[in-house]
C-alpha cells in the first residue's frame, strides 16, 4: 500500500518538473505541436519514469569463509507470529498499523469520485448527441444541431451546433479541426490519467494548459484556411456569453478567450525555438540516475578456505545470485540477472548451478526496503529445492552466511521459544524496523535500541557468555536492510571477541593461527544464532 502511494508521489513531483519547465521555456511560443507533444509526453513520462530502474553490476572478490563460517548455525525457520514488544515498540507500531490503510482508502476514492463524474459527463455529451438532428458531412463527421441554446463543441467524430449556429462556417471549421487533430481522444486518455493524481493541483493546471493549446492550434488550422482574422475574432467574441461546461469535450467559447485572440495575432515562433524542448532530456537523465542502483555480484576467490566438517559451511564455489527488490510498487526476483516469478525460482537456480558445484548455494541479494515477508517466500522456494545454504547480501556492506534448514510443519512462535533458556538473547524487530533487545537477565535487560547499539551490547553479552544464543524474531513488514544489518552485526561482534582472544592468547589474529588453536578458540567463544520465520 504504502509502495503505491510513494509511486503517486514520484509521479506528482516529476509532473510538477516538466511542467515548470514547460511554463518557462515552452508556453508562450506559437508552436502549438510541439507545445501539445511535449505537455502530453510529460505526462506519459511522469507516470512511467518510476518504472525505469538502471541496474549497474560491480564484481567484489570476497574470500569465503573469512571472518564468518562461525555464525552459521541454524535452527529452522519456524512460522511468524507477533512478538510481545516493550511499550515505545509496541506503542511505535500501532500508530504504524492503521494510516497507510486510510491513506490508500481516501487516496481510492479520490479516483472513484473522478471518473464517476467523467462518466456522468459523458453520459450527458451522449444524451445531447441523441437529442439533435444528425447530418453526415463529406469528411466524415457528423454535425449534429440541437433546438436549444448551447455552445458549440465537437466530441470525438460529432460537432454539436444549436440551430442558431449551423450556419456559421467559423464553428464548423473549427470544430472539424479539433476532430481532424484528435483532440478528443488525447484529452480522454489525459483525463483518465488524472483520476490517478486528482490531489494534485499541479496535474490540473497542465491539463488546462493542455486545452487551452487544443485551442490555439484549431485556430491555427482555421487561420490557415483562409478565414479572416478579424471576422473570425469577432464569431469568438459573439460566443463568449455561453459555455459547454464539460472537461471532456472540446467547446468553441473557453475562458481563455484572450489568450487566444493575442496568440493568433502574435508573430510565429522560428523553429529553432522548439529546440527548448530538448529540456525534458535532462531532466529524464537526471531521473534516470537518482534511480540508478548498482548490483554486487560477488565472485570466491580461488584462495577460498576449503569445507569444514560439522555444521559449519564454507563455500568453495561462487553460487547463483538471487535478487529480490522493489520494482514498482512490487517485489521483483532476478536469478543472474534474469527476471522470474516466485514460483519458479527453484527451478531457475537448479538451472543456474554450475556443472562443477556440489550443493546448491545462493547468494540471496535484497534491497535494504525489501520487507522480510518477501525474503521469507524466497526462502520457502528454495528448500523445496535443497539449497539450504545462502549468504545475505544487502547495502551497505551485509554479507553472512546462513544454514537454511527444512520449515518444520505446524511450529509456532511458542515452540520456538522453547529452544530458548535462561541466559539467551532476544532481538525483536517490528515492522516500523523498530529494534527491541532482550538480554541474558531477560526483563531487566529489556530495552528498545538504535541499529548503532547492537554491536556493542551484543559484544558484551558474548564477552561474558560463551556458548550464548541469540534469537532473531522479526515481523514480516520488517525491512530486510534492517534484519540482515542487525544480523551483521552480532556477527561482528562475535568475529571481534574472537579476534581479541586470539591476541591476547596468542599474539596473532584469529587467521594466521594453526588449526589446531582454531579449534582451542572455537571452543572457548561459540555462538549460536536462530532465526524465526514466516
Amino acid at each position: 500500500m504504502l509502495n503505491l502511494l510513494l509511486y503517486e508521489a514520484k509521479v506528482a513531483l516529476l509532473l510538477a518538473l516538466f511542467y515548470i519547465c514547460y511554463r518557462v521555456l515552452l508556453c508562450r511560443e506559437t508552436l502549438h505541436r510541439l507545445n501539445r507533444i511535449v505537455l502530453t509526453g510529460s505526462v506519459l513520462i511522469s507516470f512511467l519514469l518510476p518504472f525505469c530502474v538502471l541496474t549497474f553490476h560491480r564484481t567484489v572478490e570476497v574470500v569465503a569463509g573469512v571472518g564468518m563460517t562461525d555464525l552459521a548455525a541454524v535452527l529452522p525457520d519456524l512460522p511468524q507470529e507477533t512478538a510481545v514488544l516493550a511499550e515505545p515498540v509496541q506503542a511505535a507500531a500501532a500508530t504504524g498499523d492503521w494510516w497507510p490503510l486510510v491513506l490508500v482508502v481516501l487516496y481510492a476514492a479520490g479516483i472513484a469520485g473522478f471518473l464517476v463524474r467523467m462518466a456522468v459527463e459523458l453520459v450527458k455529451v451522449s444524451r445531447i448527441i441523441r437529442s439533435g438532428e444528425k447530418h453526415l458531412r463529406e469528411d466524415g463527421t457528423t454535425l449534429v444541431v440541437v433546438d436549444r441554446d448551447i455552445a458549440p463543441f465537437s466530441w470525438m467524430n460529432w460537432i454539436v451546433v444549436s440551430s442558431q449556429d449551423c450556419g456559421n462556417r467559423h464553428i464548423i471549421k473549427h470544430e472539424r479541426a479539433h476532430i481532424r487533430l484528435g483532440h478528443a481522444r488525447d484529452l480522454l486518455f489525459i483525463n483518465i490519467l488524472s483520476s490517478m493524481q486528482w490531489f494534485n493541483p499541479v496535474m490540473r493546471m497542465l491539463k488546462d494548459d493542455l486545452r487551452a493549446v487544443y485551442e490555439y492550434e484549431a485556430d491555427d488550422a482555421v487561420l490557415r484556411e483562409g478565414a479572416n482574422i478579424k471576422e473570425y475574432q469577432y464569431s469568438l467574441i459573439r460566443k463568449a456569453v455561453s459555455a459547454s461546461g464539460y472537461s471532456i469535450t472540446n467547446s468553441f467559447n473557453h475562458s481563455i478567450l484572450k489568450n487566444r485572440i493575442t496568440m493568433m495575432s502574435k508573430q510565429k515562433s522560428v523553429t529553432w525555438r522548439g529546440l527548448r524542448a530538448l529540456y525534458v532530456l535532462p531532466l529524464i537523465g537526471a531521473v534516470l540516475a537518482c534511480n540508478a542502483q548498482t548490483v554486487t555480484d560477488y565472485k570466491v576467490s580461488e584462495n577460498s578456505v576449503s569445507e569444514q566438517t560439522g555444521d559449519i559451511f564454507v563455500p568453495q564455489q561462487k553460487g547463483v545470485d538471487l535478487e529480490v527488490r522493489q520494482e514498482g510498487g512490487a517485489v521483483a526476483y532476478y536469478v543472474n540477472g534474469e527476471k522470474v516469478g516466485l514460483d519458479a525460482i527453484g527451478r531457475k537456480v537448479i538451472e543456474a548451478q554450475n556443472e562443477e558445484m556440489t550443493f546448491y548455494y545462493v547468494n540471496l541479494i535484497g534491497s535494504p526496503d525489501v520487507q522480510l515477508g518477501a525474503i521469507q517466500d524466497v526462502k520457502n522456494e528454495l528448500r523445496k529445492v535443497g539449497a539450504l545454504r545462502i549468504q545475505y547480501v544487502c547495502e551497505p556492506k551485509v554479507e553472512v552466511q546462513r544454514k537454511l534448514t527444512p520449515t518444520e510443519p505446524g511450529k509456532g512462535l511458542a515452540d520456538f521459544m522453547e529452544y530458548s533458556k535462561e541466559g539467551d538473547v532476544q532481538i525483536r524487530l517490528n515492522s516500523l524496523d523498530k529494534m527491541l533487545y532482550i538480554g541474558p537477565d531477560g526483563q531487566q535487560e529489556m530495552k528498545a535500541i538504535n541499529q548503532g547499539d547492537l554491536f556493542a551490547l551484543a559484544k558484551k553479552d558474548i564477552e561474558k557468555n560463551n556458548g550464548i544464543t541469540f534469537f532473531f524474531i522479526a515481523d514480516n513488514g520488517s525491512s530486510f536492510g534492517a534484519y540482515s544489518s542487525a544480523v551483521q552485526d552480532v556477527h561482528d561482534a562475535f568475529v571481534a571477541v574472537r579476534e581479541d582472544l586470539a591476541r591476547q592468547k596468542y599474539g596473532k589474529a584469529f587467521d594466521e593461527l594453526e588449526e589446531v588453536k582454531q579449534d582451542e578458540l572455537r571452543q572457548q567463544c561459540s555462538v549460536r544464532v536462530y532465526e524465526s520465520g514466516k
